[in-house]
């Protein structure tokens, strides 16, 4: 699959995953925050070793915000890894918990909407469709070796 249709993909999922923990009953949260909470996790580090980082290394002397994208999500990826682990510290039954998970859906909605709308497009014009094909082969194989077993 095309990264960018995989990705694309991901993101819708977990903007519906969002909804349904901020949707759910105080006793069903936390259930379902384990299920997202790896998915995100696995999500930003696939993109990155195989998308953004091979991206910026190939055509980042010829697009410099492609090149300079790749240290700004690293540094949207930090402080989106650093609300993950603020959440896993809550009471999932708590307000301060759901108020995370809202600010949480604030900052995947920004990122979605960059990525999307100024990133994507760019690498599209920069990789021809058989980059994009290998490059979500190998987000696949990344993510079923990243992604925890379900019990």
């Amino acid at each position: 699959m095309n990264a960018i249709h995989l990705l694309k993909n991901e993101h819708e999922t977990a903007k519906r995953t969002v909804e349904q923990i901020l949707a759910a009953r105080a006793d069903q949260r936390a259930e379902r925050w384990a299920k997202l909470q790896p998915q995100l996790e696995v999500h930003e580090q696939i993109e990155e070793a195989a998308l953004y980082g091979p991206v910026a290394q190939e055509v980042g002397s010829s697009d410099q915000l492609l090149k300079e994208w790749q240290e700004h999500h690293h540094e949207e990826v930090t402080e989106l890894e650093a609300l993950i682990q603020e959440i896993g510290g809550l009471d999932p039954t708590g307000d301060q918990w759901m108020a995370k998970i809202e600010e949480l859906q604030e900052t995947l909605e920004d990122h979605v909407q960059e990525e999307e709308g100024d990133i994507w497009p760019r690498i599209q014009q920069a990789w021809d469709q058989s980059k994009l094909e290998r490059a979500g082969e190998q987000m696949e194989t990344l993510k079923r070796q990243k992604m925890p077993r379900a019990a």
